[in-house]
């Protein structure tokens, strides 16, 4: 029996679960849809892909899809030969029944080639091993002579000064050669073990475990825990790997057999426990005593930010937490609700202009809700690049900030929570008449990439103007939910 080509991709599926690569060739109208978060993390690394190739310029872009292979390792093969050929992106080789196509190919001089293989990241994982290992094995079967195969990642470290990127200071290059010709016998047994069960007519029958979440969430994670039980012991929070590992052991696979004494438990795990037990709300008086101690006028506010791989400003470093946008709800002694808001449309660094209008909005009193810790590291964040303004921003993290999120975790839960105290997992279970699904942003890994979006200079007009809109109907839902949030448990309705 015939079994489908491998490429690095598959390869790395194979690597985390057998039953995950068999879906990956056979079934891939199983996988989980792709949420906007991921899909905008993707579409981000493309781009850092794309401007690493100026690491090594004056290359050949290959761009023939996966069912052209053939015809791109054919012409990868004859750019190959041609003496004036500097660096191939995305050509594409096959070895061993598996292809590959690598990130870029550099000229290393005497018919060498140096292997590079680009992540957004900022530095090197366990994973990243074998992704680099699989195409050196392919490369050199295929009779690529490979002086280098290295790992080129974003540095962290570097300080964007503004005009064009300083590529050499930007990209960190680490060389994986002796590692991954070290690691090529266990890989290949790898390669081959995968290969197995591919031959059979059913995919191979493979327990859900911590494999379903690393190195990454399996993209058929909903198919696989389909039919499990109502709260798995995976929606406990804060989990021990000892302790889902002593689970395991036990056969227990659902909160509700989980004995009352099981060693490892904490105050919030035995919480949990009782209350999808018996179906009952657990819903300590000290909550609404906290609310109602919350005097009038009390903001609800809520930042977006961006974090890109390639920074936006100058001054800033990749992956740098840049707020943009600030929504807040104020609820006022007489009942009645207004709401303020600010977005940054502009090309400029909005921290300065965030952080005034902020200060203006929130005034010198009225507790400050919020939903998390994010807010205040935010905050502080601003304090520290703006020392002119510190003595206003840090008050208001000092002695104002409510976090409604610790309120809950400590004193409330609801089985509909099904262990996730994120907003978006609290308030379906206790505001059934408010969502996200009617909103073009939903999340706000979307919201990060619909930013860096809009002050592109290339994004038009009518572009922006939706982005605007969207961005600003997202993060003034997050506070109207706060306060619907509030207003529920503190007993207004």
């Amino acid at each position: 029996m015939s079994i489908p080509f491998l490429s690095k991709s598959r390869f790395g599926a194979g690597l985390q679960c057998p039953k995950r690569l068999y879906l990956e060739c056979y079934r891939r109208d199983l996988r989980d849809p792709i949420d906007p978060t991921t899909q905008a993390l993707f579409d981000a690394g493309i781009n850092v892909g794309k401007v690493a190739r100026g690491r090594f310029p004056g290359g050949v872009t290959f761009t023939q899809g996966p069912l052209e292979h053939d015809e791109a390792v054919r012409e990868t093969a004859a750019a190959l030969t041609r003496p004036d050929t500097r660096a191939l992106y995305e050509p594409a080789f096959t070895h061993d029944d598996v292809r590959v196509r690598v990130d870029i190919l550099a000229a290393a001089g005497k018919g060498e080639w140096d292997l590079v293989e680009v992540k957004s990241g900022s530095g090197y994982k366990e994973e990243h091993l074998a992704d680099v290992g699989i195409q050196l094995y392919v490369l050199e079967g295929a009779g690529v002579r490979v002086r280098r195969a290295c790992l080129l990642h974003v540095n962290g470290q570097y300080l964007f000064e503004g005009g064009a990127y300083d590529l050499e200071r930007l990209f960190t290059i680490r060389d994986l050669t002796d590692e991954a010709r070290g690691a090529r016998s266990e890989l290949l047994e790898a390669l081959k073990a995968m290969r197995r069960p591919l031959r059979e007519p059913e995919p191979p029958s493979i327990a859900v475990g911590p494999q379903c979440k690393r190195p990454y969430v399996c993209p058929f994670y909903t198919h696989c825990h389909d039919g499990g039980p109502e709260h798995p012991v995976d929606q406990l929070p804060r989990t021990s790997p000892k302790l889902i590992e002593a689970l395991r052991a036990a056969a227990i696979d659902d909160i509700r057999d989980i004995p009352e004494d099981f060693d490892g438990l904490t105050d919030l795990h035995k919480r949990i426990r009782a209350s999808v037990i018996t179906g009952r709300v657990h819903s300590d008086p000290e909550l609404k005593r906290a609310l109602e101690k919350l005097e009038p006028p009390i903001h609800f506010l809520d930042f977006e930010t961006c974090n890109p791989a390639l920074p936006l400003f100058k001054g800033t470093r990749p992956f740098q937490q840049i707020p943009f946008q600030w929504s807040d709800h104020v609820l006022h002694a007489d009942g009645t609700l207004e709401h303020r808001e600010y977005l940054h449309d502009g090309s400029t660094d909005p921290r300065r202009m965030v952080a005034g209008t902020l200060l203006q909005t929130l005034g010198r009193r009225g507790p400050i809700v919020v939903y998390s810790g994010f807010e205040e590291r935010i905050i502080r964040s601003l304090a520290s690049v703006l020392p002119d303004l510190s003595a206003d921003l840090l008050p208001l993290v000092e002695t104002r900030i409510v976090d409604l999120l610790e309120l809950i975790r400590a004193h409330y839960y609801h089985p509909g929570f099904k262990g996730s105290f994120s907003i978006k997992g609290v308030l379906p279970a206790l505001v059934r008449d408010l969502d996200y699904e009617d909103l073009e942003i939903r999340e706000g890994g979307q919201a990060a990439a619909a930013y860096v979006e809009l002050v592109a200079s290339a994004t038009q007009a009518s572009r922006r103007d939706e982005i605007k809109s969207a961005l600003r109907a997202y993060c003034r839902r997050d506070t109207e939910a706060m306060v619907r949030l509030y207003q529920k448990l503190r007993g207004a309705e």
